[in-house]
């Protein structure tokens, strides 16, 4: 997974709210009832008190933009609402996810990298105007030759305006070569930081555990 940002021009201090646009229910729903109650059976599980006060908590932290019809939504459909959003709701962060799922009709005399290079400048467009984070998540073109390492920001399908126009790049990867180190740990790559004041480029490791959905330090010379 590649993820390119585009920031706001005043960055708030405020904790950021992520207005975050999905086509998916979450995977856990779509388990049946009998895979849902032996996965992590082994893990403490929560109260139903801690249940309704994260319930909450995620209804005042997210607000979800779905598109009920059988349509794709374009660009502009999801700017639309994501600006009533923040607008009614103050929300300071929007999540694009995934671009593959938005519909990207374009007219016959532009090419793909023009308009890959329009639609993002729309976005920085929209984040400086309404101080809004931008997160775009994207994801590799098939790649012929692949060794198994994380791809680089070119390796987005589509253009390399993706990279070019960005003001953060950055890579998810997760290891499939259990010889190449263990199977749950996850690379995070900081390909591109436009204003050196929020960070540096740069790789972390993460082990990742699938029953608890928790990330923790992978300490990188003894990998564990």
């Amino acid at each position: 997974m590649i993820g390119v940002g585009f920031h706001d021009c005043n960055e708030s201090k405020d904790a950021l709210r992520i207005n975050h646009v999905a086509r998916r229910i979450s995977w856990l729903r779509r388990l049946p009832r009998g895979v849902r109650s032996q996965y992590g059976e082994s893990i403490e599980r929560m109260s139903i008190e801690e249940f309704e006060l994260g319930k909450k908590w995620l209804s005042e932290t997210f607000y979800l933009i779905r598109c009920e019809n059988d349509s794709l939504p374009n660009i502009k459909w999801v700017l639309d609402l994501a600006k009533a959003a923040v607008l009614r709701h103050g929300v300071r962060g929007l999540v694009i996810d995934p671009y593959n799922e938005l519909d990207h009709q374009r007219p016959a005399n532009q090419t793909e990298t023009e308009y890959v290079s329009q639609m993002l400048t729309i976005i920085k467009r929209f984040a400086q105007h309404h101080s809004c984070h931008v997160w775009f998540v994207a994801h590799p073109r098939q790649l012929h030759h692949w060794d198994g390492g994380p791809p680089n920001m070119y390796d987005i399908s589509g253009s390399a305006h993706f990279i070019n126009k960005c003001d953060n790049g950055i890579v998810i990867h997760r290891n499939r070569n259990p010889d190449a180190g263990p199977v749950d740990q996850v690379q995070v790559c900081v390909r591109k930081v436009r204003n050196k004041v929020i960070g540096t480029t740069g790789d972390a490791f993460l082990s990742y555990d699938r029953i608890t959905g928790v990330y923790t330090d992978v300490d990188e010379t003894s990998g564990k």
